[in-house]
């Protein structure tokens, strides 16, 4: 199988923020040449010549691959998203073509264990030992892996929650990282729902290696179409946008000591969720890493 490799040239500054647009139509594993990087490694005492091979000489260039026959729609996407940037260099856009099976190798390097205060994320084809609580994930090289810092630090805020006992939500679950997680930190049950069904068959094979398949129900639709009740804890790592749009539907499935957890959200889009949650919400805690916000919310 062929895919479509997306490169995009722009400054240093607009590199995560570039990596953003292509990772909400590409598939996982978003790639920064960034020339400062290599060779402000102070660890390094030797570079052969071909390590510069990967990079530009003025700008750097961040790469996604997409399906081919999902090319039109993210170049569109890419176009419109970079539209409203500034001082990001010239944002040329390249398109060639990568064999899949090369691809997928390269990807299943780049993902190995990752661990928190406690759990240990894991590829399903790698191994670990660990005292941590353990869960295998297999990607299917199109979502979340936890290595994004918003996924991290949405599994920060589950750590420090007590989830024993708890009925989850996770909203937007890609891989489905954040609501099995959840039940491996004592959650009873978990709902787990996306409108893409490549995702939600990714997430349900992800709870089956993990024995959590009578411990979570896996539904592909909009929130609103396939949710019914009311969960303690909602997670959603999605966009500040696409959380605006899903205020209503979160607000439908609450009760009084629900907590929420919004992630995803830029910087410069933190008021504007913050504010569209105010009515039915208060900030307990807001987290940052990067130019990410990530919030933890109860109901007033």
């Amino acid at each position: 199988m062929r895919y479509s490799e997306i490169a995009v040239y722009t400054a240093s500054s607009s590199s995560d923020l570039v990596a953003f647009f292509l990772q909400e139509v590409c598939l996982d594993g978003i790639s920064i040449y960034d020339k400062n990087d290599l060779y402000n490694n102070s660890s390094w005492d030797y570079k052969d010549d071909v390590a510069d091979k990967p990079y530009d000489e003025n700008e750097v260039i961040v790469k996604g691959y997409c399906n081919l026959e999902d090319t039109d729609q993210a170049l569109k996407y890419l176009r419109e998203s970079f539209a409203g940037l500034t001082d990001a260099g010239s944002l040329k856009i390249v398109v060639g073509t990568v064999e899949g099976d090369a691809w997928v190798a390269k990807f299943k390097e780049t993902f190995k264990p990752i661990e928190t205060d406690k759990l240990v994320i894991c590829p399903e084809w790698e191994s670990v030992t660990t005292d941590k609580l353990t869960l295998l994930l297999d990607t299917g090289v199109a979502f979340g892996t936890g290595q994004h810092e918003t996924t991290s630090m949405c599994l920060q805020f589950a750590e420090q929650l007590n989830l024993v006992n708890k009925r989850v939500l996770d909203v937007g679950c890609g891989s489905g990282i954040l609501g099995l997680s959840a039940i491996l930190l004592g959650a009873d049950f978990a709902e787990l729902v996306d409108i893409d069904k490549q995702a939600t068959d990714i997430a349900a094979h992800n709870s089956q290696i993990n024995g959590l398949l009578n411990k979570c129900a896996i539904k592909t639709g909009h929130l609103t179409e396939q949710t019914s009740g009311k969960f303690d804890v909602v997670f959603a790592n999605l966009t500040a946008d696409i959380l605006a749009m899903l205020h209503d539907d979160i607000s439908a499935v609450i009760h009084k000591n629900t907590v929420v957890v919004l992630s995803g959200i830029l910087d410069i889009k933190l008021q504007y969720v913050a504010d569209m949650y105010s009515d039915l919400f208060e900030i307990v805690q807001t987290k940052s890493m990067g130019e990410w916000r990530a919030l933890l919310l109860k109901v007033k």
